[in-house]
């Protein structure tokens, strides 16, 4: 039977190639040194799971330098989990680059957002606003944060991006963060992002039932050879979620957010009009 990869071991397997191609060097090539089958590295670099041992080894090869390779033998610890927590305020990790492998590994994306919206879909000023009302970053970092925001926006440009479902909630797009104006670029930004032929945006309007009470801000992410993962932002931490049970709670939600959201193209006029009263409320 095929081991079952992970949210972590898959980051774990990129991580892997990426250090392996930085260092130029052919799969085959690390193999040979190591005295492993072609067939066993290329499991790994594709979510098997590997020994933190092996992963020594195979890093070693890789000429990979001490803090670098701490880091990564975290991913080998512990041996198995089916929900993990990644931790904003851990040295150590970097959550969302965690999340962006996965969604770059993705085939669909599905995201609920009841408080703010998507980060995928913010613009510049609406992150940098976010960012400095939480109150808990340097201006350096806050630059960095801001930036990292904007690059994995880049998913959405790319040549074969997966199909990205948001749920975006009416409360949450009339609560004016900021200015009139900064909303009103917002808006426009979402009703360009429906152009996009990848990109679905529903809204839920604020007639339907307070889903926002139900669930947190999450997101699925399903794949061509993996299982389907979850996962939830929270203020502190964010938490993958391999368990399949857990899972398929989410898509029952997803499913009762389907029922009570305006349609793509009611949704689409929605944001049209409430640009529009932003601009008003601008001038």
């Amino acid at each position: 039977m095929t081991e079952k990869s992970t949210v972590r071991t898959r980051e774990m397997g990129v991580e892997l190639k990426t250090q392996r191609e930085a260092k130029q060097m052919s799969l085959r090539e690390v193999a040979r040194r190591a005295h492993w089958s072609a067939s066993k590295v290329s499991g790994w670099e594709n979510g098997r799971r590997i020994s933190p041992i092996d992963a020594a080894i195979y890093l070693a090869h890789c000429g990979t330098e001490a803090p670098e390779r701490d880091r990564l033998l975290h991913l080998t610890r512990p041996p198995s989990e089916l929900y993990w927590v990644r931790p904003y305020f851990d040295k150590l990790v970097d959550p969302m680059k965690s999340l962006i492998i996965q969604e770059n590994l993705a085939t669909t994306v599905i995201s609920n957002s009841p408080t703010a919206l998507p980060g995928m879909l913010q613009t510049e000023d609406y992150v940098r606003t976010v960012y400095e009302m939480s109150g808990r970053y340097t201006t350096d970092r806050l630059k960095l944060l801001v930036q990292a925001r904007i690059d994995r926006q880049q998913l959405l440009q790319r040549r074969n991006p997966p199909h990205c479902l948001y749920f975006v909630y009416e409360h949450t797009l009339r609560s004016i963060l900021r200015d009139p104006a900064l909303m009103h670029e917002q808006l426009q930004y979402l009703v360009l992002a429906t152009n996009l032929p990848h990109c679905t945006i529903r809204v839920v309007p604020a007639s339907a039932p307070p889903y926002h009470l139900v669930g947190s801000r999450f997101t699925i992410l399903e794949f061509a050879e993996h299982p389907p993962v979850a996962y939830e932002e929270t203020f502190a931490a964010g938490l993958f979620i391999d368990e399949r049970v857990a899972v398929e709670a989410f898509y029952v939600l997803r499913t009762r957010l389907e029922q009570a959201a305006l349609s793509e193209r009611e949704s689409r006029e929605f944001l049209v009009r409430l640009a529009e009263e932003f601009d008003l409320m601008a001038k």
